[in-house]
């Protein structure tokens, strides 16, 4: 009898630690399962918050790339709105006009010198102002810096037809010559020359 209750005790032993290694290996299994499932949750939403600030950084850097785009536009449209309008008032004998204010400085400089502005002209070609004695001060529609004409240079000039002579617009002042003596002056398309020939006399010429 006492076997018998020894052999119950031992069966029941065993199925009980059977029991418990089975519940412990199943627990075990579960926590894996529940790690693997947190590892998995937690590396999506790592992805998940990647992802969003790449597309927050990207949508940002398109904003930025915009407002500096429309910023560079604005400031060269103003640039060339402001290149384009300024103009100041000059007074002369025909009354005030408006001219390039490039050209109003020029004007506002050689008065000390050249006396009183009689005219200012414009065409498609520039401006040009007649001062008291018969010099010029003639600037191309887009340049900005007026140049001036003077003496039988300026007359020559006037002559072949000022704004619309063939020979354009000068580029520069007049220069004395590098050879005998006399002036020459450089315009868009030729050259203009006060000259003294082999006889002593100054004579005109035009080269284009």
């Amino acid at each position: 009898m006492q076997k018998m209750t020894r052999r119950i005790v031992g069966g029941f032993a065993a199925a009980t630690l059977s029991v418990a290694l089975v519940a412990c290996s199943d627990a075990e299994d579960a926590a894996n399962d529940a790690k693997d499932t947190a590892g998995s949750v937690a590396a999506d939403a790592s992805d998940a918050a990647g992802s969003a600030v790449d597309e927050a950084t990207s949508e940002k850097d398109k904003d930025a790339e915009s407002s500096e785009s429309e910023d560079a536009d604005g400031s060269e449209s103003e640039d060339a709105d402001s290149k384009d309008g300024d103009t100041k008032t000059v007074s002369t004998a025909n009354g005030d006009q408006e001219v390039p204010a490039a050209l109003a400085s020029a004007i506002e400089e050689k008065k000390a010198e050249w006396g009183d502005v009689q005219s200012v002209e414009s065409s498609d070609k520039g401006s040009l102002a007649t001062f008291d004695g018969g010099n010029l001060l003639a600037m191309a529609k887009d340049g900005d810096e007026a140049q001036p004409i003077v003496g039988k240079i300026a007359e020559t000039w006037k002559e072949q037809g000022g704004l619309d002579a063939e020979v354009g617009l000068p580029k520069a002042a007049e220069e004395k010559a590098t050879e005998g003596k006399g002036w020459t002056q450089q315009f868009d398309n030729g050259v203009i020359s006060w000259l003294q020939d082999e006889s002593g006399k100054f004579t005109s010429s035009v080269e284009k």
